[in-house]
């Protein structure tokens, strides 16, 4: 955490300091994020040696957003400005987590002998600064961690990063909100390094003197959000003309895509399923820049219309248009990358092929196209006829068209007049 000289503001914090004092970005943005106790009488000491000899080191009392303390141990050090400029200072806190239990002792046996002990369903007691209290035994099934593993620690780390905001942001908006708890999703770390989205039901009862934290009710909903997607892809291919679409992990390998995408890129389900990577069946020459661009957009990057070639399974080459996203998180299967393809295979080869025209028969290309006859171009270029046919005649034949009709058609895949 960093924060003003003074102590009294917060200029930025990590995920899990956010998370344990109850900010958001906007109170570290209005400056409203003070977290150090104002009437603990160990400030104004701490302040003091820090500022004599460039370091602190001890407990302090932080007070989170919703008003409740709790006590860590806490380093403060000087840090260089942000601003670069080298005579103004910042200070840098960092929270040694070892705070003091909040939750009455006799509750966490209690909640053991509770009938929800042993439900499928995940519930668990976090104390007010998001430490988990108590947590039942069937997160073992759901995430493959013991409960033992996960008591006494801050499990935002376990939560994907993309979705460590909205988490943040529905633990917030849980303190300030008297209704029915409303479920979320989030994707959490398995203890086998897969992402599971499991449906969250948080409610604050910090206030509650009997709980003193905030219980969580979730589930594994991954095989639904899974079918919905499944589903997804079916629809596709019963909308004629759909776009190439597919779902790839990260690291490139195909997981759902619709019958247009196989059609595209000239592989049947079977082969593309097969795949370790879409990019094995990319053109060699274009490997990197298609591994490069998913890496790209799956760090955060915006997406952008790329070309490569892919090699079918006949050996020729498919040329396409491919756009690579990242899905919010409100969509399905939020950690796939989703692809969109388009053949380009005629636009690529009339580029080939116009490349091949001297300036003259581009010229003449460019009369045929607005649907001049020869006698109309022979006088518009100050040419014979014989010598207008002639231009025609090689523009045919680099074209490899039989007649004007196919002249103007294969220049009209430029998408250019």
């Amino acid at each position: 955490m960093l924060l003003t000289p003074d102590w009294s503001g917060v200029l930025d914090a990590s995920p899990a300091c956010r998370f344990q004092l109850r900010l958001s970005r906007e109170d570290i943005l209005d400056g409203s994020g003070a977290v150090l106790d104002p009437d603990d009488e160990r400030l104004v000491p701490a302040r003091e040696e820090q500022r004599r000899t460039g370091s602190f080191r001890g407990r302090l009392r932080l007070l989170p957003k919703d008003g409740t303390a709790f006590e860590a141990t806490v380093s403060v050090v000087a840090a260089a400005s942000s601003g670069g400029d080298g005579n103004a200072r910042e200070e840098l806190l960092v929270l040694t987590y070892e705070p003091e239990r909040l939750v009455p002792p006799g509750l966490e046996k209690e909640w053991s002998r509770h009938p929800l002990h042993h439900s499928p369903d995940v519930v668990a007691l976090y104390e007010a600064d998001g430490t988990l209290r108590y947590i039942s035994p069937s997160v073992e099934d759901v995430l493959g961690w013991t409960p033992q593993e996960m008591t006494g620690r801050v499990t935002i780390d376990l939560v994907h990063p993309d979705d460590v905001e909205a988490m943040i942001d529905a633990m917030l908006t849980a303190a300030d909100d008297t209704g029915p708890p409303r479920p979320v999703v989030f994707r959490v770390l398995h203890r086998d390094g897969a992402w599971r989205h499991l449906e969250v039901m948080l409610r604050d009862l910090s206030d509650d003197p009997d709980v003193g934290g905030s219980t969580v009710h979730f589930r594994d909903i991954t095989s639904r959000v899974e079918e919905l997607g499944a589903s997804y892809f079916e629809g596709l291919n019963a909308l004629e003309g759909a776009a190439g679409i597919a779902n790839l992990t990260p690291e490139g390998r195909p997981v759902r895509f619709n019958d247009r995408f196989g059609e595209v890129v000239g592989r049947d389900r079977a082969e593309l399923l097969a795949l370790e990577v879409l990019g094995d069946v990319v053109h060699p020459d274009d490997r990197a820049a298609h591994a490069a661009e998913l890496r790209r957009v799956a760090r955060g990057g915006e997406p952008a219309a790329t070309e490569w070639r892919h090699v079918r399974s006949d050996g020729t080459v498919a040329w396409v248009s491919a756009t690579v996203h990242r899905p919010p998180r409100s969509v399905v299967a939020p950690d796939l990358l989703v692809v969109t393809v388009e053949d380009v295979g005629a636009r690529k080869e009339a580029e080939r092929a116009l490349g091949l025209l001297t300036p003259r028969e581009r010229e003449v290309l460019g009369m045929i196209v607005d649907g001049l006859d020869n006698n109309d171009i022979a006088r518009a270029l100050f040419v014979s006829v014989h010598t207008v046919k002639h231009h025609v005649q090689g523009v045919l034949r680099k074209l490899e068209v039989p007649d004007r009709r196919r002249a103007a058609a294969r220049v009209a895949a430029l998408d250019t007049p």
